[in-house]
Parts: structure tokens; sequence; C-alpha cells
């Protein structure tokens, strides 16, 4: 069984909520013996490397086995959002996941 939070994408009702604007830390924990790369549409991971202010961005970033890393996010773009193990097997396994980043507020004068 591929999952995330040790669910299968069957087993959840509903989107992994962000706000809009909010800066997240997310920390993967690869508790397998394979490589996944995980991919997140419409955002960037930052990968906290420990060179302060340059980090680099990534749209997929592998995670390896037996690892824990932690990458930073913005949600900044509102919409419905794949989140997912790029290696297909593992993705039509349950290793899926919609993240739904709230619109942007509305800006009055």
């Amino acid at each position: 069984m591929w999952s995330f939070d040790g669910k299968k994408f069957s087993e959840v009702h509903g989107p992994i909520l962000f706000h809009h604007g909010e800066r997240l830390r997310l920390t993967l924990v690869n508790d397998t013996m394979m490589e996944h790369p995980i991919h997140l549409h419409g955002m960037f991971f930052e990968v906290d490397n420990g060179a302060g202010e340059y980090r680099p961005r990534k749209h997929t970033v592998s995670v390896k086995p037996a690892e824990r890393s932690l990458r930073l996010i913005t949600a900044d773009e509102p919409g419905r959002w794949a989140f997912h193990c790029h290696l297909l097997l593992h993705m039509e396994a349950g290793m899926f996941r919609v993240v739904e980043v709230s619109a942007k507020p509305e800006v009055r004068s």
C-alpha cells in the first residue's frame, strides 16, 4: 500500500487545505525501501539546504529510502492541485492527494 499520512487516496474525504499566502514547512518521511519522487502541481517546494535565502525551488523532490526531509512552500496559487508520487504504480495504488489553496481574499478600497 502506498499512501500519504497512512491513508490511500480512496480512504480520504477531501483535500489537504492550505490558506492563500500561508508559509508551510512540510516534513516528508519515507519509511519504505524505495525512493519516491514527490510532485506538487501549481507551487514550488523550496529545499531548506541551510544556505539562507539561496534555496533551490523544485516542483518534484526525491525522498530517498528511510529519509526524512523538510520542504518549504508558500501557498500562493489558489485552486486545487495534485500532490503525488511520480511513480505511476505508487500513485495508482493510493500515493496521491489533492491540495486546495483557499482563494485570495478580496482587497477593498
